[in-house]
């Protein structure tokens, strides 16, 4: 989903990588205890202490310094070396427990926000398809206005026409024209602070217009054929009317759809760019984990190499005491022999040895 980007390790020095040091062949144990000796820092992975070493222009490793010589150490020391490198191995293991913990956090923060971008994203793709479908019916709706027009217009012409020829006379008002006068009478009337004499003579002109109206409807009601032509063309313009409110409707519609799948489309982009910083802490967390696995491992071996030491000085040890015993045993043995008195512990040891 995202584009990975290679991320500097949290501890490593900036600038370009540092040239082999000849202290790799030491262990992470040996590079701190170089470096206390120092008094510099001992944090960070094997390529830091390295690196930290090599600033400091410190004599690398050599075939005459190899590092620690196991078997040289005494069993006090091999201890003492044990319990360092355990504490340090723990203190690592801890460590990378922590990093795994805080990498499980961030992926589930990414995998809770990439299901928020793409619940959001079905909600992008829901609001184009009403949009859609709501301008079809909006493009359908001007169809039919446009084939209904013509006819509502001939219709009112007829009417008119119908109308001005039977009441020629009259001088009879357009009632459409009545009826503006009328809105724009009750809107001034709504909208303004007037005294209430003018209110009153406002009242009375509405009423006058109104009133007109009423009268040429009763004028009109006296001609059959021109009150036929004139439902005719008030059906007609009515069923005009509500298909221009639909499309108006299915138009706003559409619009509101329009700005909801942008709204819907902006907040996932903002989510999917949190859901990749997720996952780039992820794997910064991760790869450090990672790199702190690879030295706690490194000291594992190391505590495998002492212990191997200690067994192995252990195992010397015994052989010594069983060579100087069955010595003592054979000197007890001939001393039996000639005829020398011997304790009772003494008998034990020469029958422990298979002597007796």
């Amino acid at each position: 989903m995202e584009t990975r980007t290679e991320e500097p390790a949290l501890d490593a020095p900036a600038g370009d990588e540092p040239a082999p040091s000849g202290h790799a062949g030491l262990t992470v144990v040996e590079l701190r205890e170089k470096l206390r000796e120092r008094e510099l820092p001992v944090s960070g992975t094997k390529a830091v202490l390295l690196a930290r070493l090599a600033e400091t222009g410190a004599a690398p490793a050599t075939a005459d310094d190899p590092g620690p010589d196991y078997s040289k150490l005494s069993r006090k020391e091999l201890k003492l070396r044990r319990k360092a490198i355990n504490t340090l191995a723990e203190e690592l293991r801890r460590k990378r427990d922590e990093l795994n913990l805080k990498s499980q956090s961030h992926a589930a923060e990414r995998n809770e926000l990439n299901a928020q971008a793409k619940a959001l994203m079905d909600q992008v793709y829901a609001h184009r398809d009403r949009r859609n479908g709501l301008n079809v019916e909006v493009g359908e709706t001007r169809n039919e206005l446009r084939q209904l027009g013509p006819g509502v217009d001939q219709l009112r012409e007829e009417f008119l026409k119908l109308k001005r020829a039977r009441f020629a006379g009259s001088h009879l008002p357009p009632v459409p024209k009545l009826r503006r006068q009328i809105q724009e009478l009750e809107l001034k009337q709504m909208t303004s602070s007037m005294s209430i004499k003018k209110e009153r003579a406002l009242v009375e002109k509405i009423g006058t217009l109104q009133s007109q109206i009423s009268e040429q409807d009763k004028l009109l009601e006296t001609d059959p054929e021109v009150t036929a032509a004139r439902d005719s063309f008030r059906q007609a313009d009515q069923q005009r009317k509500e298909l221009l409110r639909s499309m108006r409707r299915a138009r706003d519609e559409a619009q509101a759809e329009h700005e909801s799948m942008r709204d819907a489309l902006r907040e996932n982009r903002k989510t999917r760019k949190r859901a990749d910083g997720a996952q780039r802490a992820f794997v910064r967390v991760k790869e450090l984990a990672d790199e702190v696995h690879a030295e706690y491992i490194e000291h594992l071996r190391e505590l495998s190499e002492v212990d191997r030491a200690r067994a192995e000085r252990r195992r010397g040890t015994s052989q010594a005491d069983a060579v100087e015993s069955a010595a003592d045993a054979e000197e007890l043995f001939r001393k039996f022999l000639s005829g020398d008195k011997l304790s009772t512990e003494q008998l034990m040891i020469i029958q422990k040895a298979g002597m007796l």
